[in-house]
């Protein structure tokens, strides 16, 4: 019975990729028939890849590497800048990731440091305002900052004009194969990285692999998101990290920080479901453990485990298609919320369902913990359960089998229907609190890369 649910659950997911296509098929009609400004943008991008510059060609055929146009305006060299490298500066690119490297660098502007955003994959946003109100709501700093601007670096047929003593941020991997090839004509023979995840962990052993796992090989002082990755790298000798005191060296480690404010318990009305969140994204993040989790959770309803009180459970992270799990319970698909309307969300649930195969916790186990509710989630490697227990009692971790993630949810509805838990998470309330000691870090290591150029001069 399990499997033929997968099979028809496989069969959705299909129909559904099959609309999304018939959707952008439309689309595309529409634009033919239409010319305008994004017609003329598709053309170029058409036209770049049929026939593409000769400065892409010796990384052709290299999967997401696509060096930025750079020149060198000698009128800049006495002026450098921290060159911040994110995929997209446009609103609807927005997620956790750039949010948090913007966060940062934007605050170092604040220390004096003059910061460049470049947005690297996709055009920036064309109403720059709605950035600079972005990095307000992000950061609390209301004063729009001099020091700081935005260029977008997209249209590789334009050169983007640069200092030779111009310093560089990188945010992913792919960036940071950018800065390789910058790296040929400034004179700093290092640069910053923000490390958030494992991210060759993100791909099966390929060339995409390769590269990600390159990067960290690079001259680079570090910027650590989580001590757990920190400590991953470390202990499995990645790159620079097989140094054992690279970190203490040239690193920098903070927590992410879980905004309190937001992040509590809300509340339950009396006759109001309990609510199960399951995080789940088949399409794009296969280290999500969809499949694992949801046969789970097939099998937790079959056994009764919710059994005695009624149950209301979303998927949340993509848009899929609803899961009968039984004639009682179905998995719907949580409408996109925005930050706030996200966080009530997580603070009115009782459990999240969140598997991660990588060092990196995630943040739903996290936002819902400190909330009040019971996160289950997996182990893997440095991230054992009692460093996950140091987080937060909140969260129940169990090893990433079948057997195993039933368990947890069975200790999960248990804890619930006992009332075993309070809000509670030994982690930053705020980004201040979390920054408190890296920013200034983040300062003394764009002064060390200076430093680099100064004395490529001499």
């Amino acid at each position: 019975m399990m499997g033929t649910g997968l099979v028809v659950l496989a069969r959705r997911i299909v129909r559904y990729a099959r609309r999304r296509l018939t959707m952008l098929a439309r689309i595309a009609r529409v634009l033919v028939t239409k010319p305008g400004p994004l017609l003329d943008e598709v053309r170029a991008a058409v036209l770049r890849v049929v026939q593409p510059p000769a400065y892409l060609q010796y990384v052709n055929g290299l999967p997401n590497v696509c060096p930025l146009n750079l020149g060198i305006d000698p009128a800049l060299d006495g002026s450098p800048r921290l060159n911040v490298l994110i995929p997209g500066m446009a609103m609807r690119a927005m997620s956790g990731g750039p949010n948090t490297a913007i966060n940062l660098t934007y605050r170092m502007a604040q220390r004096g440091v003059p910061v460049r955003f470049i947005s690297t994959d996709i055009p920036m946003e064309r109403d720059e305002s709605l950035l600079w109100d972005h990095f307000t709501a992000l950061t609390g700093i209301r004063e729009r900052l001099p020091n700081v601007e935005i260029r977008c670096g997209h249209d590789r047929t334009r050169p983007l004009l640069i200092g030779a003593n111009d310093v560089f941020f990188g945010t992913a991997w792919w960036t940071v194969q950018m800065i390789k090839r910058a790296l040929e004509i400034v004179r700093p023979r290092r640069f910053i990285y923000l490390i958030q995840e494992f991210e060759p962990g993100l791909y099966s052993w390929s060339t995409r692999h390769a590269l990600a796992l390159e990067t960290y090989h690079l001259p680079f002082f570090g910027l650590i998101n989580e001590r757990l990755v920190a400590d991953y790298l470390t202990e499995h000798r990645v790159g620079q990290f097989a140094d054992p005191s690279f970190v203490t060296r040239c690193c920098a480690v903070f927590e992410p920080a879980i905004d309190r404010s937001k992040f509590r318990r809300a509340p339950r009305r009396a006759g109001e479901p309990r609510r199960l969140l399951f995080y789940a994204r088949p399409l794009n993040a296969e280290r999500n453990l969809f499949e694992l989790g949801l046969y789970a959770l097939q099998r937790a309803v079959a056994d009764g485990v919710f059994d005695g009180e009624r149950w209301e459970m979303l998927f949340i992270g993509e848009d899929i298609p609803d899961v009968a799990l039984s004639p009682q319970i179905t998995v719907r698909s949580a409408r996109w919320l925005g930050y706030d309307a996200y966080a009530a969300l997580i603070a009115s649930s009782d459990i999240a369902l969140s598997l991660m195969l990588s060092p990196h916790t995630s943040y739903p186990p996290l936002e819902i913990a400190a909330a009040g509710g019971i996160a289950v989630t997996n182990t893997y490697s440095v991230k054992t359960a009692e460093r996950l227990a140091q987080i937060s009692r909140n969260i129940v971790a169990v090893e990433p089998t079948l057997e195993s993630v039933i368990g947890g949810l069975v200790e999960a509805v248990g804890r619930v229907k006992s009332g075993r838990s309070t809000a509670g998470i030994d982690l930053p309330a705020t980004w201040d609190e979390a920054f408190d000691r890296v920013v200034p870090r983040a300062v003394r290591m764009f002064e060390e890369c200076l430093a680099d150029a100064r004395a490529a001069q001499q």
